[in-house]
């Protein structure tokens, strides 16, 4: 046994279970009831918890969000956006005026316009027209609000998808999860407050921006799961 030892075995001696709460009882009291005060929200406002929920001007009334983004789906003007002037002119070469001064990889003179190629009919007290391949959500149509005043310019897959979970094409910006979870805040500190589901091998084309938290802290960005295995 060298010298280093004999410190050691001297010092377990001396400093005992019993000795340490007897000289630090008080401060690890104190601790532990600055930590029950802060969890109750009895506390001193502050930044303790950056997922704790954010005091509004008004109180919240939606306490989860669970958002659907299907990348691939069929067109909105095949489901619920019905144009009768693009179905009147169906195969007919759009006027000039319309394209004039437009610039498009996917357009050129000869492009011919293309009408919706599935029937559609009014359903519900609303009379919301939608298409023959949504008849189950035709039985709820008057429980459900369909948004139709939306455009953009992003007709790329990628652009697109990073345009519409994070309202911008340029990357840096929130995504939608990342806004939700730093106004609603999370119950447990222990667990994800922003989770993601993606199906398929590579994931959506906007990659991790569609659920990226942009400028904000990274403590508001998606935690991905894994499609198979083990989910994190």
């Amino acid at each position: 046994m060298n010298y280093t030892d004999e410190i050691n075995q001297e010092v377990k001696k001396q400093v005992s279970r019993r000795w340490f709460f007897e000289q630090c009882g008080v401060g690890v009291g104190a601790m532990a009831l600055g930590h029950l005060l802060a969890s109750a929200g009895l506390a001193a406002d502050g930044a303790d918890n950056p997922l704790a929920p954010k005091k509004p001007h008004h109180a919240p009334r939606a306490k989860n969000v669970i958002f659907l983004f299907m990348a691939g789906a069929p067109s909105h003007l095949e489901m619920f956006d019905y144009k009768p002037q693009l179905a009147k002119f169906n195969g007919t070469l759009p006027p000039a005026e319309l394209l004039k001064g437009y610039r498009s990889a996917f357009i050129n003179p000869n492009s011919k316009l293309l009408g919706p190629k599935f029937k559609f009919a009014k359903y519900g007290k609303s009379g919301a027209e939608l298409s023959e391949l949504l008849p189950y959500t035709a039985e709820v149509v008057d429980d459900i609000s369909i948004v139709k005043s939306m455009v953009t310019d992003a007709f790329n897959h990628a652009p697109g998808q990073i345009l519409m979970n994070t309202g911008s094409q340029q990357f840096g910006r929130p995504s939608m999860g990342a806004w939700v979870t730093y106004g609603l805040g999370s119950e447990s500190k222990d667990l994800p407050a922003f989770v993601v589901f993606s199906s398929g091998k590579k994931g959506p084309s906007g990659g991790n921006s569609c659920w990226g938290s942009g400028f904000l802290p990274t403590v508001y960005q998606g935690v991905q799961f894994r499609s198979s295995g083990e989910p994190v």
